[in-house]
């Protein structure tokens, strides 16, 4: 992967409140530490437009972050690199969404990975805009596209791979020419694949997606709207998916240390 300059020191090496600004040009907060941008799904949707009207060099980097991604950057500082330099981080997690609401954005809501592929994909289907899906368990990603091109009539998904992350998909997403590609290795190596191979791949943009394409494929059900509405999905994901309860085990440690940050700014 491209060398990267060293990202803040994690884990209250900002100050609460303390803003940037984005690559979007809106506000980028900081949550233990971690960047994270204020943004809504329209906001977006509208950077994502944008990143493949004017390519970036390098191609922009899109990470849905959450709660086990600020925790997992404060122990990884590649990682932590990684998410400094990233065009665009939208609040996935309702962790991070209740950390911004503590930071003064009181109506900040979740932009959740598969939520943003399907509110993009009537856009790119407009403006002829291909899309690449890769990464989950062998078959998923080309059941997700025929899915996604049942959603939304005319949209351009130009190639499924379920490969490993590695130099053979990339040659191969390569030849398929996409704008954007959907990475769904899960966090840390979906991250890291599109970093480092975008370039080659010569997509404009890059989307960490987690377990989005599973669900795209019904392979995996979303909890119904009003759990989502009350900030339990993730509670309904692991009962459904006890698996989960290993990467979950952080979430009392960033709950305490999220606080603690706040109470200290006070």
């Amino acid at each position: 992967m491209p060398a990267l300059p060293p990202a803040p020191p994690l884990g209250g090496g900002s100050p609460v409140g303390s803003r940037g600004t984005a690559m979007t040009g809106g506000v980028r907060e900081r949550v233990l530490g971690c960047p994270v941008d204020v943004v809504d799904m329209g906001a977006a949707v509208e950077a994502l437009l944008d990143f493949v009207a004017q390519p970036r060099n390098p191609p922009a980097l899109v990470v849905t972050l959450n709660p086990e991604m600020v925790m997992h950057a404060q122990r990884d500082p590649e990682f932590a690199a990684l998410l400094e330099h990233a065009a665009l981080l939208v609040p996935d997690g309702v962790g991070v969404v209740k950390a911004l609401r503590r930071r003064g954005h009181p109506v900040q809501q979740r932009v959740t990975g598969i939520d943003l592929i399907r509110a993009y994909a009537p856009h790119a289907a407009r403006l002829g805009h291909r899309i690449a899906l890769c990464g989950a368990a062998p078959g998923v990603a080309a059941r997700a596209a025929e899915e996604l091109r049942a959603e939304t009539p005319g949209l351009q998904v130009v190639a499924s791979d379920s490969g490993d992350p590695g130099p053979a998909v990339a040659e191969r997403l390569r030849a398929a020419r996409p704008d954007v590609v959907c990475a769904a290795y899960g966090h840390g190596a979906q991250e890291r694949f599109l970093a480092e191979h975008l370039p080659t791949i010569g997509a404009a943009a890059g989307i960490g997606v987690g377990g989005a394409l599973d669900v795209l494929a019904g392979r995996v059900r979303r909890a119904p709207g009003v759990i989502q509405a009350a900030g339990f999905e993730w509670a309904w994901r692991l009962a459904r998916e006890p698996r989960r309860l290993r990467r979950q085990a952080v979430l009392p440690l960033y709950w305490w240390r999220e606080r603690r940050e706040v109470a200290g700014s006070r």
